[in-house]
């Protein structure tokens, strides 16, 4: 498994390609938009679809994964600590501790070396994406999230950022920060490919095909983690955010995984009596 296609949906779109479908959810006369997001992407992705556009200018909110103004150094400093006494060496054993260190050194970023290893780890494969012509600035959150701004209309978080922080930050004491640091560095080589792969998959809308990404070999606790804890919980905590807000009228843009599966946004939606459709079978960019 991919561990960074359940973190980051990392691709890239051009001109006259299609991605996965726009969807509404209706109920009891509330009225809610649904796409599946790129969070990074190249200048290839110069500007968003019409269509999400008017499901945008309909909308009385935007509702984000994570409000992008809460994520401050003060938030996400207690999750970037290690214990005293501990280091590198301590947490993943020398070997793999040295390995990180020399793809760290290698990538130019010894300032990581205080902070723990899943961090690091998630750093490195940033920098990589970002050696590939990747920014998240290109992404479908950021550029939607400007749009919004630009009319005024208020954009809020599903989580806030502690929610996935302080799931990774809890990797040590699971016994899985290790494993999380080996596919990590396993991926690095042959990002380029994965990236590719992902594109496609995306690309087509093909549900089955993403969610087959979530089945690929790792460690069965790994996967667990990341398919419970980082996908589907969260889902769930959204869902519970979503009835506490009760929007009349909003765009809600996540990472595309987020939707698919029998505990997808979707599913959860239907399961919670929305009416679901897709309104463009793909949005065409």
């Amino acid at each position: 498994m991919k561990i960074f296609w359940h973190l980051l949906l990392w691709l890239w779109c051009a001109q006259g390609l299609a991605a996965p479908a726009l969807w509404s959810a209706s109920k009891d006369g509330q009225q809610l938009w649904l796409f599946g997001s790129i969070h990074i992407a190249d200048e290839r992705l110069a500007e968003l679809p019409p269509v999400l556009l008017r499901a945008l200018d309909d909308s009385r909110q935007l509702l984000l994964e994570v409000d992008p103004q809460e994520i401050t150094p003060a938030a996400l400093a207690p999750y970037l600590r290690m214990a005293a006494g501990e280091n590198w060496p301590s947490r993943l054993g020398a070997p793999l501790s040295a390995e990180l260190d020399a793809a760290i050194s290698q990538a130019g970023l010894a300032q990581l070396r205080p902070l723990p290893p899943w961090f690091a780890a998630l750093q490195l494969t940033q920098a990589r994406a970002m050696a590939l012509g990747f920014a998240g600035e290109q992404g479908v959150d950021m550029q939607i999230l400007a749009e919004a701004r630009a009319r005024q209309i208020p954009v809020t978080g599903l989580e806030s950022p502690s929610t996935v922080f302080g799931m990774l930050a809890s990797l040590p004491e699971r016994r899985l920060e290790a494993d999380f640091v080996r596919h990590t560095l396993d991926e690095l080589p042959d990002m380029q490919g994965h990236l590719n792969r992902l594109l496609d998959t995306w690309l087509d809308g093909d549900e089955q095909a993403l969610q087959a990404l979530l089945q690929e070999d790792t460690g069965e606790e790994l996967k667990a983690f990341i398919e419970q804890e980082l996908l589907l919980s969260r889902n769930r905590l959204w869902l519970e955010r979503l009835t506490q807000l009760n929007p009349p009228r909003a765009l809600l843009v996540v990472g595309a995984l987020h939707l698919y599966g029998e505990q997808g946004l979707l599913a959860l939606l239907r399961q919670d009596g929305y009416t679901l459709k897709k309104i463009e079978d793909k949005v065409v960019y």
